[in-house]
């Protein structure tokens, strides 16, 4: 388990960034520091701000900022230096390992978040927020991420764990002086209680942002004949060559991904061996079953018809072997009619396939501003969302199962008269409630919760 008595450090930037940030928290951290930027001993460092050198060795020194957070008014509850530079992946290893020697050990996973939670800076729902926050791949998940983070779940499971106790001290009120003509709560009121409690936790339950779709990101396959324009339309959607462009049919076998940003959220997308209604050979027939399985378990796939082809009775055949979830007909190379009858293919095209095709050019960019649009709004569509949604996570989700399922017991208990039993069911429903946010929770608990974070977090 976490020795919160340690002082730790680990790169908290992401190894693509040129600008570096290194994160110590513990009790030495001052002294650490002090020792890196050969700060003088009566300098008071307190809320500073220091600019200065890393010296790696005699001829070698970096620029650096170094920004100190002091225990009563940091992130993690204890002293927190960040160190800021520009440099590379061997000068940030030397860095380390300069701090390294100075007796820190490198920052388990999550373990920066984990010591904000052991020095009470937040509870646990909050800081299993700060890893949604940051795996969260659309701005839903991330509204949500931050409503966990700010407190709205502890505020909402706070009264409705108050709204239980209530109810729950009136029907042992009413068992302890059964025996007095005193009715504390009638039946019905109980009852109407009880289930107000159990709508408000399936609102939640139901409300919430799918734990899944933030782990993963969707995917966006593109599919279509040989030569369709697949991978030229793949890289100018991901802007930068991905996929290999040629004349030649064929040039792609494997499926090649991207990372794709949109307005509301990010993607995989994806490019695929061209389909074809009768493979050749083994090779083929390989590409063919790879593209198709790529494309069945996509969220949403673009579907290429070269429009300037004199016969589309091929990509019919094709599309027949795509199954997707969500469809978006585009029709390739516009720009090689060059005033030629556009509208009068586009038309005879939607006729032929019996759906509506987007014209686009990847050459030059017409249409390309509308299909991601489309793409957005499609993948957004398909995200489990309402305002007051938060990112519940799967420890979350079976704390009010739980409780739903001994809450919905508890009612029928009431019912039949069983008003000890209907007791005892309630506080069942408290302690799966309370598990939520709960400040003493076993460790190896917590090392599974915080094991989901990068390190550095």
């Amino acid at each position: 388990m976490y020795n919160v008595n340690e002082t730790i450090v680990a790169v908290s930037s992401p190894t693509s960034s040129r600008r570096v940030i290194i994160r110590i928290t513990g009790n030495d951290t001052f002294e650490v520091c002090r020792n890196l930027f050969n700060i003088e001993s009566h300098f008071d460092i307190q809320r500073r701000i220091l600019t200065g050198k890393i010296h790696i060795d005699n001829e070698l020194e970096v620029n650096a900022l170094l920004y100190f957070f002091p225990s009563g008014n940091s992130y993690t509850g204890d002293d927190i230096a960040e160190i800021h530079f520009y440099s590379n992946p061997a000068l940030t290893k030397s860095i380390l390992d300069k701090l390294l020697q100075q007796n820190l050990r490198i920052a388990e996973p999550g373990e920066f978040t984990a010591r904000a939670y052991l020095n009470g800076k937040m509870d646990l729902a909050q800081a299993e927020a700060v890893n949604e926050i940051i795996v969260g791949s659309n701005e839903f998940q991330l509204s949500a991420a931050e409503k966990l983070l700010s407190g709205r779940l502890s505020k909402t499971i706070n009264e409705i764990r108050s709204s239980i106790m209530n109810c729950l001290s009136l029907i042992e009120a009413g068992l302890d002086f059964s025996s007095e003509d005193i009715e504390f709560i009638t039946l019905e009121k109980a009852i109407e209680n009880l289930n107000s409690i159990r709508e408000q936790l399936e609102k939640l339950l139901a409300g919430s942002i799918q734990d899944e779709s933030i782990i993963d990101l969707p995917s966006v396959g593109i599919a279509g004949a040989p030569n369709a324009g697949k991978s030229t339309l793949v890289n100018k959607l991901l802007g930068s060559e991905r996929s290999i462009v040629s004349e030649k049919s064929k040039t792609t076998r494997d499926v090649l991904t991207g990372l794709m940003s949109l307005k509301h959220c990010r993607c995989v997308l994806f490019d695929c061996a061209g389909l074809i209604s009768e493979p050749d050979n083994i090779l083929d027939e390989l590409a063919q079953e790879s593209a198709i399985e790529a494309l069945r378990n996509s969220a949403v796939v673009i579907f290429c018809v070269d429009i300037s082809k004199d016969s589309w009775s091929e990509d019919f055949s094709i599309r027949q072997h795509i199954e997707p979830k969500i469809l978006i007909p585009v029709a390739t190379k516009c720009d090689l009619f060059e005033g030629k009858d556009l509208p009068g293919y586009l038309e005879n095209l939607n006729g032929f396939f019996a759906v509506e095709f987007l014209p686009i050019s990847a050459k030059t960019g017409e249409g390309i501003k509308k299909l991601l649009e489309i793409i957005d709004s499609q993948l957004v569509s398909q995200t489990s969302y309402s305002e007051s949604g938060l990112a519940l996570i799967l420890r979350h989700k079976q704390a009010v199962t739980e409780a739903i399922t001994n809450l919905s017991e508890s009612i029928n208990e009431l019912k039949a008269g069983n008003e000890e039993v209907t007791a005892m069911m309630l506080r069942a429903v408290y302690k799966a409630i309370s598990e939520i946010e709960q400040q003493h929770v076993d460790e190896q608990i917590l090392e599974q919760i915080f094991s989901r974070f990068c390190i550095g977090k």
